[in-house]
């Protein structure tokens, strides 16, 4: 039904086809339909307005960042933008997850780390692509932070971008420099060096918005060829 809006370029606040019209459309009973309509609603993407119809929101501003994640996850890629202003959002709370770590960080959790980055260069050293133990390394990292608001948060970021990431790591170059700098971040959370460790994430991120333009300029070089 997205794709379909995007077909025909309905713009936010543009009232939609009738719930009939759209049943016949896509060939679906009106209580299918209505399901739809009701997780569309939910997302806000759409509104219902009573004796009016159906409209089209601004997604800009009305909907939540979980809708940009589950929109993403539902196969509507995010856009550079988003992309890249999510790595704004995302790199001071990197950089406050691992200094909440080292003040709080168990053994347990240094052990889940480090088994992390072992795999990590196992799998370097086959030649393979590490976008998944990328990920579950700072996911680990801000799971020693043991605040479940900044894993939520930081959980959705990584959920936004996984269909990129794979991309992001293709070349190896890029996974040696990041799990040698995972290492470094490693020793500082285990020294509970936070000064350390927060500037480490800091070049760390720095990194991360060099690597992201990169992608991202050739996701807009191949769309114009």
């Amino acid at each position: 039904m997205l794709a379909f809006f995007k077909e025909r370029r309905y713009e936010s606040g543009e009232r939609l086809p009738s719930e009939r019209a759209l049943a016949e459309r896509f060939n679906v009973g009106r209580n299918a339909l209505r399901e739809a309509l009701s997780t569309l609603s939910t997302l806000r993407i759409i509104e219902s307005r009573p004796n009016s119809g159906i409209y089209l929101r601004h997604l800009s501003t009305d909907s939540s960042f979980e809708t940009i994640v589950l929109l993403a996850e539902m196969g509507t890629p995010p856009s550079p933008r988003e992309i890249q202003e999510t790595l704004e959002v995302r790199w001071p709370l990197e950089q406050q997850a691992v200094t909440l770590a080292c003040e709080r960080r168990t053994d347990a959790d240094l052990e889940k780390i480090g088994s992390i980055i072992v795999a990590t260069q196992a799998l370097l050293a086959d030649k393979g692509n590490i976008h998944l133990h990328d990920t579950a390394f700072h996911i680990a990292v801000i799971e020693s932070a043991h605040n479940e608001i900044l894993v939520r948060l930081l959980n959705s970021f990584y959920r936004l971008s996984q269909s990129r990431r794979h991309a992001l790591f293709a070349d190896p170059e890029r996974g040696t420099e990041s799990v040698a700098q995972h290492k470094r971040i490693f020793e500082a959370i285990r020294k509970r060096d936070a000064k350390k460790a927060s500037s480490l994430m800091h070049a760390h991120m720095h990194r991360a918005v060099i690597y992201w333009a990169e992608i991202l300029g050739q996701d807009r070089s191949t769309a114009a060829r």
